[in-house]
């Protein structure tokens, strides 16, 4: 797997979170853990994400739960890596639950992260629950507005947020075009990702947000949600599919809500 090393200036694990760097290949990846003495849950970020994103959540877990989360490769703390594929990233989280020996797991991942806990959870005696915030649809998510204007704006925008949070290590290191090869490869996975939905063996709930995204892709990026959960219902009938009052950024305008449900889907007597 690779190489686990504690940050030497971090307290003990029931005094507050510590930081760790696992080593794999060329990759660095900064874990963090957040206390707790109950069976692990592992928070997986999105695409051009981080682990901070799930400060809120993690922070209300952690009373109950034994709370990990990871920057990917090539996100936030972690370092870049000349191989940012689809395998890599699945690579890295099996990395992670093997260096810390986690064992009863509930695996949650957003958008991105949530295909990656899904082919992570299919066939592992050691995933307990799976939830998927937002991601692994198992039907095609449309791609951005491809006109010139709208993808001109999009880029700007991008551009001026990496700047704001990148010193934070908030954001990616993916060149625009690297970028779009992984989005691309994500995206064009629905049909694996229907399959897996098919052959999970553990609890799984889908949390869908109801409010339209802005912007053109809006209604398209909606019917895609109502559509996956009529899909991943007929793939596999016990999937639980929750709907709240949000829109993709779920995990940071609604962590209470998102908490609360994973709380009760990791207590489940399975």
């Amino acid at each position: 797997m690779g190489r686990l090393t504690r940050d030497p200036s971090a307290l003990p694990f029931d005094v507050k979170k510590v930081h760790h760097t696992l080593v794999r290949k060329d990759a660095r990846l900064a874990v963090t853990h957040w206390g707790g003495d109950g069976r692990p849950v592992v928070l997986v970020h999105g695409l051009t994400g981080s682990q901070r994103e799930w400060e809120a959540v993690a922070a209300q877990l952690a009373d109950q739960c034994r709370v990990v989360t990871y920057d990917q490769r090539c996100h936030g703390q972690s370092s870049g890596s000349a191989d940012h594929s689809w395998s890599a990233f699945v690579g890295d989280l099996e990395a992670v639950l093997g260096d810390l020996e986690l064992h009863d797991v509930t695996l949650v991942g957003h958008s991105f992260g949530a295909g990656i806990a899904l082919e992570v959870a299919v066939g592992n005696e050691n995933c307990r629950a799976l939830a998927l915030l937002d991601g692994a649809l198992p039907v095609p998510v449309p791609p951005p507005d491809g006109r010139r204007s709208h993808m001109l704006l999009r880029s700007l925008v991008m551009f001026a947020k990496w700047m704001v949070l990148r010193p934070f290590h908030r954001v990616h290191s993916l060149s625009s075009a690297k970028l779009r090869e992984v989005g691309n490869d994500y995206r064009s996975r629905c049909s694996d990702f229907d399959s897996a939905l098919r052959s999970l063996e553990c609890p799984a709930m889908l949390v869908l947000g109801s409010q339209m995204e802005d912007g053109r892709d809006g209604s398209a990026l909606q019917v895609a949600r109502q559509e996956a959960a009529a899909r991943a219902i007929q793939s596999n009938p016990g999937i639980e599919v929750q709907w709240i009052e949000a829109r993709h950024d779920m995990i940071q305008t609604h962590p209470r809500e998102i908490a609360q449900s994973l709380v009760r889907l990791h207590a489940l007597d399975h």
